[in-house]
């Protein structure tokens, strides 16, 4: 419905991981930087990390379309066991592993990252949520890190995850891991003026002509409440638009985006308070 009355051709605050709706902030494009650089120089191991929201798998999403030369596999589920995590690389990586054991399958992927490296490619492993991954699982990362000539590493491999990722590479039993880190990236929430630009360039995505639909002050009231989370700022804006449509209001003002912050935030009262707008729920 908002659509229609705003005008959007598109969703502006989807939250699936769509690189055009990507806003590239300065650490954003700074992170993205980085570890192209770490996959190009052939570093072997590196770590995004961010809390939930910030951003971290559009990111990776974006990454992957910049990449050249790069054969990529792509692991969503850290959950697998030692085992499956090789199967599952081996097969995303195009080889036939049907039959085969540990060893022989292992032996393709070292002969696989070769005849890449040959042939002027790189390999690329990202592994997403890899904080849930197990010791047995990172284990097998880290052996399939250690595929390399004299001079260059022959696979790179990206954990993306949240802080507890830290928590466990810090413990004594993955210090081998943690040891072959090259890269530790780090996302953080936007800033009040990242937050601004986020939104305007969200809505004017998804719009033929450009425009201002939230007002200044109600930017402000999402950045307080958001802390500059990309994911919320999403969702709260979001409300905002269908509350203000329903109304037929053409633009977000601080009122849309308290009884937005009303629905959203009603199991979060510490974070309206903030705001001075716990009295909602009285």
């Amino acid at each position: 419905m908002y659509k229609e009355f705003f005008g959007f051709d598109d969703d502006p605050f989807r939250l699936t991981p769509d690189p055009g709706f990507f806003y590239s902030s300065e650490e954003h494009d700074d992170a993205i930087k980085t570890i192209e650089y770490a996959i190009k120089a052939r570093k072997g191991l590196f770590v995004l990390v961010g809390e939930v929201g910030v951003g971290k798998t559009t990111l990776s999403r974006v990454l992957l379309n910049k990449l050249i030369n790069v054969e990529v596999s792509l692991l969503l589920n850290p959950f697998l066991s030692a085992d499956e995590t090789l199967n599952y690389i081996a097969t995303d990586f195009g080889l036939k592993i049907e039959g085969k054991d540990r060893g022989k399958i292992f032996q393709e992927l070292v002969d696989f990252f070769v005849g890449l490296y040959k042939s002027n490619k790189n390999a690329l492993i990202i592994v997403d949520e890899s904080q849930h991954m197990s010791f047995e699982s990172m284990e097998m990362l880290r052996q399939i890190s250690n595929i390399e000539m004299e001079n260059a590493k022959l696979v790179q491999i990206l954990l993306v995850g949240q802080s507890e990722l830290i928590n466990k590479l810090n413990q004594d039993k993955y210090r081998q891991i943690k040891q072959r880190v090259a890269y530790w990236v780090y996302l953080k929430g936007l800033s009040l003026e990242e937050t601004k630009a986020y939104i305007e360039f969200r809505t004017n995505q998804a719009l033929k002509y450009r425009k201002t639909i939230f007002k200044d002050k109600a930017i402000k009231y999402i950045y307080k409440l958001t802390k500059g989370n990309p994911r919320e700022i999403n969702q709260l804006a979001e409300t905002c638009l269908i509350l203000a449509a329903a109304n037929k209001k053409k633009k977000i003002s601080p009122k849309e985006v308290v009884l937005a912050a009303k629905e959203y935030y009603k199991f979060d009262k510490k974070r309206l308070l903030k705001l001075g707008l716990v009295w909602l729920f009285r």
